[in-house]
């Protein structure tokens, strides 16, 4: 039984297996309560969304129960109040632990996602923007550090990236 402030959940073994491969990936060495924040806490930040996938679980086998904190319990119970009926139509998902594992795949999902649309870069990345960054250090004689350099040079693209699609799109 778990003690004041945590709760238990009810996983089928295909949800927990996948879980555990994203915490392998994404979070070596955590526990799989810790990703469920880790990644409760990413949703409320704004990082990403969990959106309904097409998914069709494997929903034999027993149930495992695992321990998870309170607030997580409670993530979960609000979602399911927000997105039940949605989740009864597409999933026909009535009971809660059905939501539940459901609601964790979509999320999982929705992070490979993000995840795709994460714009990863290396130092080496950097080196144009060293020397691109010494030539306007040359020219303006301002002191800006180079992280600031950088955050603008980056958002001066994104400006341009966000004004060609608003082109294409017309």
């Amino acid at each position: 039984m778990p003690g004041k402030g945590y709760a238990t959940v009810g996983m089928k073994p295909a949800v927990t297996t996948r879980l555990q491969e994203v915490t392998d990936k994404s979070y070596p060495g955590m526990f799989l309560p810790s990703t469920l924040i880790i990644m409760m806490n990413e949703v409320k930040r704004g990082y990403y969304t969990v959106e309904p996938h097409d998914i069709k679980l494997d929903l034999t086998g027993h149930y495992n129960t695992i321990t998870i904190r309170s607030d997580v319990q409670e993530w979960l119970e609000e979602n399911q109040q927000q997105l039940g009926e949605e989740y009864e139509e597409k999933y026909r998902a009535k009971c809660f632990t059905k939501f539940v594992s459901y609601f964790i795949i979509n999320l999982l999902e929705s992070k490979y996602e993000a995840n795709n649309r994460a714009i990863n870069l290396r130092e080496s990345d950097f080196k144009c923007l060293q020397k691109e960054f010494q030539k306007q250090k040359n020219i303006s004689h301002d002191s800006i550090s180079f992280e600031k350099f950088v955050d603008g040079y980056i958002n001066e693209l994104f400006g341009k990236i966000k004004a060609a699609k608003e082109i294409l799109t017309i």
